[in-house]
């Protein structure tokens, strides 16, 4: 197999993607609307040497079979799909169903698990905001999906006539701040709270020697409020698919 591998992550609303190489994982690229992607793809990688894929996907099948006619037409190369599994790599699914578990939590939960054997609380502020926690045998505790910041700004906009509706600009606003003074302010404070009480409260319902890693778009946004020590790491799911890259992508104990 090549020394270097692609490893790419299709979002609710972002594709992102890394290499790894000699054991390092290169600082992440992203984009996000379908034109973006066509042109970055292009840019980016039409002038590389083939190399292995790796996909990870929650954005539905379309994308996927875009970038897979791509790899095919362009690198010969059929892209290696992971899917979320009962047992793997040191983590248990706490899932009846393992596949209806977000690949992209799975692949966060072993990343964690590859970086710490402590419990820990996984925390991805995408889209959607996905909260799970691990125990120190790496048996997955259960989770929660709420909505992400920008969703609730959303909702927002869409539900209330607030006149002049004007998104907060997250630049100029206290990090740690709870109490808004402008109507930009109040909805930001709002969401941004709502979403670290809600992680704070698991970490105060679990073990005091958990560890709480965040990863995900909104991260930056949300960590300031936290009441627990956190560490923020962006390329968390590519930690968790390098695992398979270097360990290979077995079948299911369910399939064996």
């Amino acid at each position: 197999m090549s020394d270097r591998v692609l490893l790419i992550d299709l979002g609710n609303s972002r594709l992102s993607w890394a290499f790894y190489s000699d054991g390092n994982i290169s600082t992440p690229n992203s984009c996000s609307t379908m034109a973006e992607i066509s042109l970055k793809i292009e840019a980016e990688w039409r002038d590389i040497s083939p190399v292995p894929v790796y996909f990870a996907n929650v954005a539905g099948s379309e994308l996927q079979q875009m970038l897979s006619r791509w790899f095919e037409a362009h690198w010969n190369t059929t892209p290696i799909l992971l899917k979320s599994q009962q047992l793997a790599h040191g983590v248990t699914n706490a899932y009846q169903k393992p596949e209806e578990l977000g690949v992209d939590r799975w692949l966060a939960l072993i990343g964690a698990r590859a970086m710490s054997w402590l419990p820990v609380c996984v925390v991805d502020c995408g889209s959607a905001v996905t909260i799970d926690v691990m125990d120190a045998s790496g048996m997955h505790q259960g989770g929660i999906i709420t909505p992400g910041y920008e969703m609730m700004l959303s909702s927002l906009k869409r539900g209330t006539a607030i006149p002049n509706f004007k998104e907060p600009d997250t630049n100029h606003v206290n990090s740690h701040g709870l109490l808004g003074k402008s109507t930009s302010e109040c909805l930001h404070y709002g969401c941004a709270n709502t979403i670290a009480a809600l992680i704070d409260r698991v970490m105060q319902s679990g073990s005091r020697l958990q560890r709480l890693f965040i990863t995900g778009g909104n991260a930056g946004i949300i960590t300031p409020l936290l009441e627990h020590p956190s560490r923020l790491i962006p390329d968390l799911v590519f930690r968790g698919m390098v695992q398979y890259v270097q360990n290979g992508v077995k079948p299911d104990i369910a399939e064996e």
